[in-house]
């Protein structure tokens, strides 16, 4: 399979470069292909979910690590792959690697872990006050919104 990058211009996708439109001059006229769209993730989407387990981690004193948060974090939202053993089902955090997850499913993931942390972690804090404290530690490491 050849994956190629492309971007939406004037209502038609289009590749992003120079490889990607060699690909495209492969497929004859009339010919029919698959396409499977998924949006690459965001890197700065990334940072934003570490800003704020910083912030969890710099406001509580249960959790000692940021990897702590986040297992848990992964546990209680359902992110997680179930594995039958002798003694019963264990559940382990799924992946949210930029291969195991397209940007569509990190947006619900990041949703979902803000919930976590508004409704059990830091009950009381307003979501928008959350968004505005990651935002606020983005940009003290000079680390554009995503």
């Amino acid at each position: 399979m050849t994956r190629i990058l492309v971007v939406k211009n004037l209502g038609a996708l289009r590749p992003v470069d120079d490889a990607g439109e060699a690909v495209l001059r492969r497929i004859g006229q009339g010919e029919i292909v698959t396409v499977e769209l998924k949006r690459e993730r965001n890197v700065q989407h990334h940072r934003k979910l570490f800003a704020m387990l910083q912030i969890v981690l710099e406001n509580q004193d249960y959790y000692k690590s940021i990897d702590d948060i986040l297992d848990v974090c992964k546990l209680r939202i359902g992110h997680v792959r179930t594995v039958a053993t002798k003694q019963g089902e264990v559940k382990i955090p799924s992946s949210i690697s930029f291969a195991a997850m397209d940007q569509d499913a990190f947006n619900d993931f990041y949703n979902r872990a803000c919930g976590w942390v508004v409704s059990e972690v830091i009950p009381g804090l307003q979501r928008k006050h959350l968004d505005a404290e990651v935002e606020a530690k983005l940009m003290a490491f000079g680390a554009p919104e995503g």
